[in-house]
């Protein structure tokens, strides 16, 4: 299996400890890109990527694409890495070695752990109750990592992908995540995606990666609070179909407040925000309903772990 791992950057302060983890991997991935967007500059350490500059400003998902098309053609599975997270030595290895024993898998990722590695950031994305996307297992120890269990959709922090899943999934040949998500929620809708499609995402023990800048959202200031509450709509209008929208539509609202509130918490800008995204609620939810994407849409909200 030839393999290529992604990392998109705005030469965020970490991407140097980042890529130092990278050059750690072992075995390390057969193609390395780095994409740069809005004129940041490669460090030096870059010189084991294949580096691509882009002068205007790239979202996460449009980065992503845009180093996913120019891999190879041979390439059969591809990682992506947020630039402030740092992998173990072992992680993509152990991610890779999943793919060949299981040739059905879709996605995998193992343990996102938070900064200093005290406790789980995130096995994964799951709807709860209220159909917010929570980071499954958030806040628990470090004490089990062992195992392994199906999950709806993989976090873009730090995973594996089979290409030719993310092929049937695509809305056009360039648009694997969705570029309108920009940040935020953008892997859950590709995990939507191929989850209509039938295809499978699992979480493994004993491949942690540390996000460094898993506690960054309040700095991001208006963006993280919109980006959160927009994208969750976008996501679902984009993955539902009508009817199943509309019916689950009162408790999705109960889910906005409980969001609003837990944004506002850390963030004032959470209100006006919420304002705003309330304001672009018909046009958000129209166009989720008009995309094209493969797949039939989901008749329920998935909740839990498949």
């Amino acid at each position: 299996m030839r393999t290529a791992l992604v990392i998109p950057s705005l030469g965020a302060p970490h991407l140097e400890f980042c890529l130092d983890a990278v050059a750690a991997l072992e075995p390390a991935p057969d193609v390395k890109v780095l994409v740069m967007s809005g004129g940041a500059v490669a460090p030096a350490r870059s010189d084991i990527f294949d580096v691509f500059h882009h002068s205007d400003r790239l979202g996460y998902a449009a980065a992503i694409n845009a180093g996913i098309s120019v891999l190879p053609g041979d390439v059969d599975s591809v990682g992506v890495l947020n630039d402030d997270a740092l992998p173990d030595p072992g992680w993509f290895g152990a991610l890779a070695d999943t793919f060949e024993r299981d040739t059905e898998l879709a996605a995998v990722q193992g343990t996102v752990v938070t900064r200093g590695q005290t406790s789980v950031d995130g096995r994964g994305i799951a709807f709860d109750r209220w159909g917010l996307p929570v980071q499954i297992d958030r806040g628990l120890t470090l004490d089990d990592d062992q195992g392994e269990r199906p999950i709806l959709s993989i976090s873009g922090t730090a995973g594996l992908y089979r290409i030719d899943a993310l092929r049937q999934a695509a809305m056009t040949q360039s648009e694997i995540f969705d570029s309108r998500f920009d940040c935020y929620l953008e892997d859950l809708d590709l995990g939507l995606r191929l989850y209509r499609l039938g295809k499978r995402a699992l979480w493994i023990g004993g491949a942690r990666t540390e996000h460094l800048g898993s506690a960054s959202g309040p700095s991001l200031r208006w963006r993280h609070p919109w980006w959160v509450l927009a994208n969750r709509w976008r996501a679902l209008a984009g993955n539902l179909s009508p009817s199943a929208f509309v019916r689950a539509l009162p408790r999705l609202l109960r889910g906005e407040i409980r969001a609003i509130r837990t944004l506002g918490r850390s963030n004032w800008r959470a209100l006006p925000a919420a304002a705003a995204v309330s304001a672009s609620f018909p046009l958000l939810v129209a166009r989720g309903w008009q995309r094209l994407t493969p797949g039939p849409r989901l008749n329920t909200i998935p909740e839990g772990q498949p």
